[in-house]
């Protein structure tokens, strides 16, 4: 109970330091603010904000290491015989989702900032290859492969990259005031299409 209790507050810190951070961005820049401002407005330290984002640009990129880690849960927990591209797929289609729903704003938020940011392109470069070093084995595996066959490596940058076209497309068209009902119907269309052709060739 007090584990689970601690867990529940360091999450809750965890929330206010991003919200905070995310909205002095959002208003000045990622460049332009420091993590000592970003402790002041979470009323946190300096090293409470290094314990919990151990970069500056971590505030930014740790939401693309949790859907990583979602991603490759997902893959693992799928049945024998089910394609390695369902949990890819089901991402995008809770993108399109979103894109449909959510406000505008949060959907372009982060986009907007790395635009802005050659530091945070370069962090985003970074976790790209990441993200695939950790999806590779898995699917590999998943495949029946070794876990470090070339072929596993290339069936995760393409299903990652399908899903990351899907969602350039999405928040390139959002920035250009197009309609966010007309951008998601249009790429499910896309997606679809481009899932399809890969579980023919994966298949």
């Amino acid at each position: 109970m007090e584990g689970g209790l601690r867990e529940r507050k360091k999450q809750k810190t965890r929330e206010e330091i991003s919200a905070a951070a995310m909205a002095l961005f959002r208003e000045r820049g990622f460049d332009a603010v420091t993590v000592a401002e970003i402790a002041r407005a979470a009323e946190v330290s300096e090293k409470t904000v290094f314990n919990y984002f151990p970069a500056k640009e971590d505030l930014v990129a740790h939401r693309g290491a949790e859907l990583t880690k979602a991603l490759i849960d997902a893959v693992r927990e799928q049945p024998p015989g089910v394609s390695v591209i369902v949990p890819f797929r089901q991402m995008t289609e809770a993108l399109l989702d979103a894109v449909e729903r959510e406000p505008v704003e949060s959907i372009v938020a982060v986009p907007r900032l790395v635009m802005g940011s050659q530091t945070l392109r370069q962090r985003l470069y970074l976790g790209w290859e990441e993200e695939a070093a950790a999806l590779a084995p898995v699917i590999a595996e998943r495949a029946g492969l070794e876990p470090d066959d070339f072929v596993g490596a290339m069936m995760a940058r393409v299903l990652s990259w399908t899903h990351r076209l899907i969602f350039r497309a999405a928040f390139t068209r959002l920035l250009a005031g197009e309609d966010q009902v007309d951008v998601a119907a249009a790429l499910r269309i896309e997606a679809a299409r481009a899932y399809d052709r890969l579980e023919r060739g994966f298949g």
